[in-house]
């Protein structure tokens, strides 16, 4: 035999061999094995122990009563109105005597020159809400405040927005009496028009009820600290049906990934971050705020982050924002050596996904919203269209190639402190990338005075962009001032703004604090002045140097908190 043939007989044994080999036994009958079982944590927020109040005594009867009817002078609504004259009509049959008064002032706040006088004056009150949410959540806040002077009352809302009044109600400790107006209004026949006010009327004079005359301390129940025990598949059905999920795959947080999330911190499990994790507001400890950041993907170094996170969202002026028909998001800044410790991404794509800690860093803040605060869609998370940017929307600003100082330290921090900041706003945003030098300033200023509410303006350029500015002399101030001097209107289309009414107006004559200047009250229509206040026009540095690039959110009311504290 040659050598390639005895060559070929050997590979032939060696195969034979191979296939000769006995294999494990086939069993038909064999089961297949059980998936895993977990046990979830809940992400469910506290909610805080409350003084119960009880309502104010009910009226004998409505003769010869003095009754204020309280409406919002803006947002205005046509069917609000028309029951409201309707209920007018159905008082004074009654022989009482009806008193309309507009509030001037925002829907969410107080109002207490009006409160003296309604307490002055007033045998009773009725309160209308108007169709949207956030109108619904004060004017239970609202109706509260006068019960809890002694003045009995009732609000009439919208019933696609009675399980949010009631929600409020609940965390106020006061079961404001509430009647509510179908949604579709124009539908309302003459029989439902007589029951609707016929609710609104017995409600200031019928008994009070052993619930609305509870008194003195009331502790809810506290979420058991298992939400539930099953597979994988029964958990993120459970988490999803349950409200606490944005709609997306979770990871689920057993007890050892929570207790590996927790060693990014040296602070204890049961410490409290927030007292007002929105739209609860509800309590929420290290332990919570670990707990969904094991759900939204994060790694526990980001850990000091996510609790920087919670604790500015829940100091800053989110309460009626987070419940907006308007649709709001929530930027989340990040500054600091954290930035890069963490791996976040401040360069091409920052605002794009593709990293890890920017995107679920971003979408841990919404669920704190629907875990920790509360959240509901459709119950007290009321935004018409919803906003992509709601899932998440966080980054870090590029300080490395900025030719300007960051954010933090235009803040008053140092620099090498690490600061997360939240600006909410983020339903309107302009972009501006072909416009050269200060062409496209100016066109980015004119843009930007349109926007619907003039509260706020973060300009976000790429290093590009900032570095060519840089080169003529201009600083991060000076490009501000000239992005503030430029969005202009004249003075009448200022005041024809719904948001004058509501906001800027009362804010000029001193009722409010956003800091436009109160000389605007004495302006000409056909004055030009500049739509925002100068303080809430701020430029931050992010992206990549491929192009000069910026563009304009409208987002403002920024809340600070410190990272390094939460280490």
């Amino acid at each position: 035999m040659d050598m390639r043939a005895r060559k070929m007989a050997e590979a032939l044994c060696v195969i034979c061999f191979v296939v000769m080999l006995p294999g494990p036994s086939l069993d038909l009958h064999a089961q297949p094995a059980a998936e895993p079982i977990f046990k979830a944590l809940n992400p469910a927020g506290y909610l805080p122990q409350v003084d119960l109040v009880p309502l104010a005594a009910r009226l004998p009867g409505l003769e010869g009563k003095t009754i204020y009817m309280i409406t919002l002078a803006s947002p205005k609504d046509p069917a609000i109105d028309s029951l409201a004259s309707k209920v007018a009509e159905a008082l004074t049959r009654q022989n009482a005597k009806v008193v309309q008064k507009k509030k001037e002032t925002t829907y969410s706040s107080d109002d207490k020159p009006l409160w003296d006088e309604v307490q002055k004056n007033a045998d009773g009150f009725i309160y209308f809400g108007t169709a949207q949410s956030s109108t619904t959540t004060f004017s239970a806040i609202w109706a509260a405040g006068l019960e809890k002077r002694g003045i009995p009352g009732v609000t009439v809302i919208f019933d696609f927005f009675h399980r949010s009044a009631q929600a409020t109600c609940e965390r106020l400790g006061t079961m404001v009496r509430i009647a509510t107006v179908p949604l579709a209004f124009d539908t309302v026949t003459d029989r439902q028009m007589s029951e609707i006010i016929d609710t609104t009327l017995k409600a200031l004079t019928m008994p009070l009820t052993e619930q609305e005359m509870k008194t003195g301390p009331h502790l809810p129940a506290r979420p058991p600290r298992i939400a539930m025990e099953g597979t994988e598949d029964q958990i993120q059905k459970y988490f999803y049906d349950s409200g606490w999920t944005d709609g997306l795959p979770i990871i689920i947080p057993t007890e050892e990934k929570v207790a590996q999330m927790l060693k990014g911190t040296s602070h204890k499990p049961d410490e409290v971050v927030t007292k007002r994790m929105w739209p609860g507001p509800f309590e929420v400890t290290v332990e919570k705020v670990a707990i969904s950041g094991v759900m939204a993907g994060c790694k526990p170094e980001y850990l000091p982050v996510l609790l920087a996170a919670a604790e500015a969202f829940g100091s800053g002026d989110n309460a009626a924002t987070v419940v907006s028909t308007n649709s709001f998001s929530f930027m989340q800044v990040i500054n600091g050596p954290i930035r890069n410790q963490i791996g976040m991404n401040a360069g091409i794509f920052a605002l794009g996904p593709g990293n890890h800690a920017n995107a679920t860093i971003g979408r841990a803040l919404r669920l704190f919203v629907h875990s920790l605060g509360g959240g509901r869609v459709g119950e007290n998370l009321m935004g018409t269209q919803g906003n992509v940017s709601a899932y998440t929307f966080c980054f870090p600003e590029n300080e490395e190639k900025s030719p300007w100082e960051p954010l933090h330290v235009s803040q008053g921090y140092k620099r090498e402190e690490s600061i997360i900041t939240i600006f909410n706003g983020g339903w309107s945003h302009v972009g501006n990338y072909i416009f050269e030098g200060m062409e496209g300033i100016e066109k980015l200023g004119q843009a930007i005075a349109q926007f619907e509410w003039p509260s706020g303006a973060v300009i976000l350029m790429s290093p590009t962009k900032a570095r060519l500015f840089s080169s003529k002399g201009l600083s991060k101030q000076d490009m501000e001032e000239r992005i503030w001097s430029g969005a202009t209107l004249t003075m009448k289309r200022f005041k024809d703004s719904t948001y004058y009414r509501s906001f800027i107006g009362p804010d000029l004559k001193g009722k409010l604090s956003y800091g436009w200047p109160k000389e605007y009250l004495d302006k000409p229509d056909d004055a030009i002045i500049q739509a925002y206040p100068r303080k809430h026009i701020k430029i931050i540095v992010v992206g990549g140097e491929v192009a000069d690039m910026m563009q304009a959110w409208k987002v403002g009311s920024p809340s600070t908190s410190s990272i390094d504290q939460w280490r």
